[in-house]
């Protein structure tokens, strides 16, 4: 593994990507000089240009054969048939993982992982912001970018290092944190894993590692993390919304756009808490990460007012303005389980409104892989419209083309539900426009470029 300190220049290959991103900004501020390249330029990309990054649009082998790097790190979604990625091979540069430095970058800090299928990013940035609150001044990275952050990571000054530690392509093997929490272990990347049974396996191994005087946090609600819970060797802390934990919530309804729920340690209540976020999930998340930071020696009181203070995440559940008379919400939900519950959450939050779901499945394998779980994630919206596919690049099968949004919506319509197939984003986004005066909110999920159009309705 390469010596950091023998490194003064490195280039990033798809800097773009919210992860690689945050160590690439993360590396400049350290003093390193940074460079590199993405397949198109976007808010991400722009957000390092202020930053005083080069980025270089698209890719081309010339970025690196002039540079003179010390080291190059590539997004794990890069394939290997990339110029870049050639040139750096042919060069004999050291080449690294965007896990692999985050990886190198978190060793020696008392790391703090936050794992699932679902709710990483979310649960990340609510633990950031307590231990920010307390003073603790952790190092974050994050999956999405956070006002309290000014962006998606921040160097802190102490031993603490809070980060999204993901299982895609197994990305976590690389990191050895003190404590993780584990949300909830279903099954996706199957164009990795191949089954649900090495998905979760991967989880297994990952946790197995934890060392003896660490801490999981798991939720007793979800089976896939009470079967995690078993492997391991280091305490077991658990929480729950429904079972006897170490850390319960009681939820009490919604106040004034915000969820309100009674937390219980170890049996005893330590009063009530606040968010401004929807659905029995974002609870999870909230406990959780109280969980954790309860460990760290955190006070109630300062956790609860953190807690108050959380404003959400870029693109989880993100109110951005209106369209014509309607609210529009985009939400990075792109699972079965989340776009089912991110649904829910919204039909619970805004109760008695209209409500249109505007969905863009994203990758063709997962949309192919899960399909049956796809057929029971809108049973809740009382009209949907499927954009296309987003096509993921570096990561799709031309065996999996034969699954579309049209098969997904002639589907949900056999089973009685309102669903029109809207082709690309251009013809939804008219679609969205000749229905948005028939609704009170515009909720749009995925993880792909449907945030665009989310944010062209507003104009």
């Amino acid at each position: 593994m390469l010596d950091l300190k023998s490194v003064k220049k490195i280039y990033f290959i798809g800097i773009g990507g919210i992860g690689i991103s945050a160590t690439a900004g993360m590396m400049k501020a350290k003093g390193y000089e940074v460079e590199g390249s993405d397949a198109s330029a976007g808010e991400i990309v722009e957000d390092l240009r202020h930053q005083g990054v080069t980025v270089h649009v698209p890719h081309h082998a010339d970025n690196l054969l002039n540079g003179n790097f010390d080291a190059v790190v590539y997004s794990v979604a890069v394939p290997t048939d990339n110029p870049e990625f050639a040139v750096a091979v042919k060069l004999n540069l050291p080449l690294l993982t965007y896990p692999q430095l985050l990886g190198l970058l978190s060793d020696n800090s008392y790391g703090i992982g936050v794992s699932g299928t679902d709710g990483k990013t979310t649960t990340t940035a609510i633990l950031a912001k307590m231990l920010l609150s307390a003073n603790l001044d952790p190092t974050v990275v994050l999956g999405s970018k956070a006002d309290f952050l000014n962006g998606n990571w921040r160097l802190g000054s102490s031993n603490y290092f809070v980060f999204e530690a993901d299982e895609y392509r197994r990305a976590f093997d690389n990191y050895h944190p003190q404590m993780v929490i584990i949300s909830n272990i279903g099954s996706d990347h199957l164009d990795f894993y191949g089954s649900e049974k090495k998905y979760r396996q991967a989880f297994y191994d990952y946790v197995k590692r934890i060392p003896n005087n660490g801490f999981l946090i798991i939720n007793i609600d979800d089976e896939g993390a009470v079967s995690a819970g078993l492997k391991c060797r280091c305490k077991v802390i658990t929480f729950s919304l429904n079972k006897q934990a170490d850390f319960r919530a009681q939820i009490k309804g919604y106040n004034d756009g915000r969820q309100i729920f009674e937390i219980f340690e170890n049996d005893l209540s330590v009063g009530d808490f606040s968010i401004g976020l929807p659905g029995d999930y974002n609870v999870y998340n909230a406990l959780s990460a109280f969980a954790s930071a309860r460990l760290l020696g955190v006070d109630v009181e300062v956790l609860r007012l953190a807690l108050a203070d959380f404003n959400g995440v870029w693109r989880r559940f993100e109110k951005l303005g209106y369209c014509q008379k309607a609210l529009v919400v985009a939400d990075y939900a792109h699972t079965p389980p989340a776009v089912k519950q991110a649904i829910k959450a919204t039909y619970d939050f805004y109760n008695n409104k209209k409500i249109l779901t505007v969905f863009q499945p994203h990758q063709y394998a997962r949309t192919k892989n899960l399909f049956n779980e796809f057929m029971n994630a809108f049973d809740l919206s009382s009209m949907t419209l499927l954009s296309d596919i987003f096509y993921v690049e570096g990561r799709e099968n031309p065996e999996d083309f034969d699954v579309s949004s049209e098969k997904l919506a002639e589907a949900l319509k056999a089973k009685g539900l309102s669903v029109v197939a809207t082709g690309g984003l251009s013809t939804t986004e008219e679609k969205i426009k000749t229905l948005a005066n028939d609704y009170d909110v515009i909720l749009l999920l995925g993880a792909g470029d449907i945030y665009g159009l989310a944010k062209r309705l507003i104009k």
